[in-house]
C-alpha cells in the first residue's frame, strides 16, 4: 500500500512540471531593415578663417578687455575686419544634388596664454555670412555672401557636375555688429582659435 502510494504521488509531480514548461514557449519577431540612400556626404576644410588685429606701434593696450567696435581708442591700428579671409570648406556628394548649409555651431576662440575672443550683443553669438561656388574656394570667396544665424534659414546650393561644392564662410561684421561683435577678454599677442560647426544636408 505505501508503495503505490508514493507512485501516484510522483507521477502528479512530473505532470505539474510539464504543463509549466510548456507555459514558458513563446513566438517573437524580428526586424530588418536595408536602407537605400544617396552617396555619402563629406566635408573637407580647404582654408581656416582668418583676421589680423594689430596693434599700434608704442600703443599702451588696456589692461582688461577690448571691445573690437571700439579698436581705434583700443590700441589698434586699422580695423580687424578689413584684413579677413574668409574659411574655405569642400563639400563632395551627389553630382547636381541641391542641398542646405547651415551653422549649427560655435566655440569661443583661445589665445595660448588664456586671453579669449567672444560675442558680445544679442544671445552673445555670432552672425554667419556664407558664400558657394561649384568651381573652387576662390570663386567661393568672390562670389555674392548670404547672411545667416546660427540654427536659422539654410543657404540653398547645389552640387556640381562632379559632385563638389566650395563653402566660403566668414563672422559677419565682426567689429560693426550691433550684435555679435567680437570682444577680447585681454591682449595677447598670439593666434586665437576656435571651431564652427556647419551642416550639409541633402534636400
Amino acid at each position: 500500500m505505501k508503495m503505490k502510494t508514493i507512485y501516484v504521488v510522483m507521477g502528479s509531480a512530473i505532470a505539474l512540471i510539464t504543463a509549466s514548461g510548456s507555459a514558458f514557449a513563446e513566438t517573437g519577431s524580428a526586424t530588418a531593415e536595408v536602407t537605400a540612400m544617396p552617396p555619402a556626404l563629406t566635408v573637407q576644410e580647404i582654408q581656416a578663417y582668418q583676421m589680423q588685429i594689430e596693434r599700434a606701434p608704442g600703443a599702451t593696450m588696456p589692461a582688461g578687455a577690448i571691445n573690437l567696435k571700439q579698436w581705434s581708442s583700443n590700441g589698434i591700428l586699422k580695423d580687424p575686419a578689413e584684413s579677413v579671409i574668409p574659411g574655405c570648406l569642400k563639400v563632395a556628394g551627389d553630382v547636381d544634388k541641391a542641398v542646405a548649409v547651415t551653422m549649427t555651431g560655435f566655440s569661443t576662440l583661445v589665445a595660448p596664454g588664456g586671453a579669449e575672443i567672444t560675442f558680445l550683443g544679442g544671445a552673445g553669438e555670432p552672425k554667419f555670412e556664407v558664400a558657394t561656388s561649384a568651381v573652387d574656394c576662390t570663386d567661393a570667396v568672390a562670389g555674392t555672401f548670404s547672411p545667416t544665424t546660427l540654427a536659422g534659414t539654410p543657404v540653398n546650393a547645389t552640387t556640381s557636375a562632379t559632385g563638389e561644392l566650395y563653402l566660403a564662410w566668414r563672422y559677419q561684421d565682426p567689429t560693426s555688429a550691433a550684435a555679435g561683435y567680437m570682444n577680447m577678454s585681454a591682449w595677447e599677442e598670439a593666434a586665437f582659435t576656435g571651431t564652427v560647426d556647419i551642416t550639409v544636408d541633402y534636400q
